[in-house]
């Protein structure tokens, strides 16, 4: 029975999967065909940055939440440079394993080569660094981009636990100190917000390991499959957040 059950679970994920792959690439097709396409892309950037200004609702920090092979092409690159023409000043991009921080020289690199314009405008992994009195380093102007993998998640966890039994065991800490408010701040990555809005580059809707009560006011939408993310797919899943009414449980 067991082992039905495990088909039948599986066979409708593979079909909800197939049904996402196809709504997306239909939904592409459309836009691509009905759709008009402006002379320069880059205004619907310009134009959405001023309706978000107008309506207060800039995501502070976008989370880019990838759950599959680290061959999918995601532009790193062209994302950063978007998030600073609509003044997001914190982008995170997760992944379980490690794929974004074994490859951020290279990504650096890249970065450098595409947009010299825009090097000096990015702080590297802040949160690594020692926070500054206001939590942000740099200029306001600035956008915080964060490599974050396993390590910064459930590996946290289990690096918390393992000091915090250490500390009792030496009696350096009472077991009645330990709280929900004193894990609640060791898990916290200090400076950083906790995400407005993830995108999630995965066939199902899920955080991938991200830690559920960093993201338990987050939009999650879902970012297309089909080809690499352009600016119109970007531009419309910002309005979509833009215009979503977060009831935060109520």
């Amino acid at each position: 029975m067991n082992a039905l059950l495990r088909t039948l679970l599986t066979l409708a994920h593979l079909l909800c999967s197939l049904y996402e792959t196809f709504r997306y690439a239909v939904n592409a097709a459309y836009r691509w065909c009905m759709e008009p396409r402006p002379a320069d892309p880059f205004a619907e950037l310009v134009t959405l940055a001023r309706v978000l200004v107008r309506t207060n609702k800039i995501p502070r920090h976008l989370l880019i939440v990838v759950g599959l092979c680290d061959n999918y092409p995601l532009d790193c690159v062209r994302i950063i440079g978007w998030c600073i023409t609509l003044g997001i000043p914190y982008v995170s991009f997760f992944d379980r394993d490690g794929f974004f921080k074994k490859n951020e020289i290279s990504l650096k690199e890249k970065f450098a080569r595409e947009r010299p314009d825009l090097v000096e405008r990015i702080i590297w992994n802040f949160h690594a660094r020692a926070p500054s009195q206001n939590g942000i380093i740099g200029s306001k102007s600035k956008i915080n981009v964060s490599l974050l993998s396993n390590i910064d998640s459930k590996g946290k966890i289990v690096t918390l636990t393992q000091s915090l039994a250490k500390a009792v065991s030496t009696g350096d800490l009472d077991p009645e100190e330990i709280t929900d408010k004193l894990i609640s701040e060791k898990l916290q990555i200090k400076g950083m917000p906790d995400p407005d809005l993830a995108l999630i580059c995965g066939y199902t809707c899920s955080s991938h390991g991200v830690l559920p009560w960093h993201t338990q006011t987050t939009e999650f939408l879902m970012l297309p499959l089909y080809v690499n993310m352009s600016v119109k797919d970007f531009t419309c899943l910002i309005e979509k957040y833009n215009k979503s009414v977060q009831r935060h449980g109520k």
